[in-house]
């Protein structure tokens, strides 16, 4: 299946994630970017940009995407989980997405091991476009896990 990486990550933990998946599939790789990046500082970040985007349902600019995601069968889509579901990056690139016709699986992680996280990430992202047919990947799971779920 021809496939296509995105991913969205402030830290660079679900970047080295991806990365170290990517080696054994070699998939493009697309990595969502807020279009006026995130303050360095976790504090700040956390608890006042991200913070506000998720409770008032701001999705900010991101950058332009660059690539056809329409030419891939598949979207393997890879976040942390910010404010107990999707950073708000990963929303706006849905919205850009909007209709997208393959499927589009979702792989999140987090500090904690509460899977109401990834409910809560799946109906929000269809409650942006539940045209697009979402499955439900993996949470918090290590590179290797991650490996045999695409085999």
């Amino acid at each position: 299946m021809n496939s296509l990486i995105v991913y969205f990550s402030w830290s660079n933990n679900t970047k080295r994630l991806v990365e170290d998946l990517n080696k054994k599939f070699n998939y493009d790789v697309l990595r969502i970017e807020r279009k006026i990046p995130y303050s360095t500082d976790y504090n700040t970040c956390a608890y006042v940009e991200a913070k506000e985007e998720v409770e008032k349902k701001i999705y900010p600019e991101i950058k332009e995407l660059g690539i056809d995601v329409n030419k891939y069968e598949r979207i393997l889509l890879f976040f942390p989980i910010w404010w107990y579901t999707f950073p708000m990056p990963v929303g706006t690139f849905i919205k850009h997405i909007k209709g997208y016709k393959g499927e589009v699986v979702v792989f999140a992680n987090s500090y904690t091991n509460d899977l109401q996280y990834m409910v809560n990430s799946m109906r929000d992202l269809n409650n942006i476009d539940g045209t697009i047919n979402f499955k439900e990947g993996l949470f918090n799971k290590s590179v290797d896990e991650h490996i045999n779920y695409l085999m």
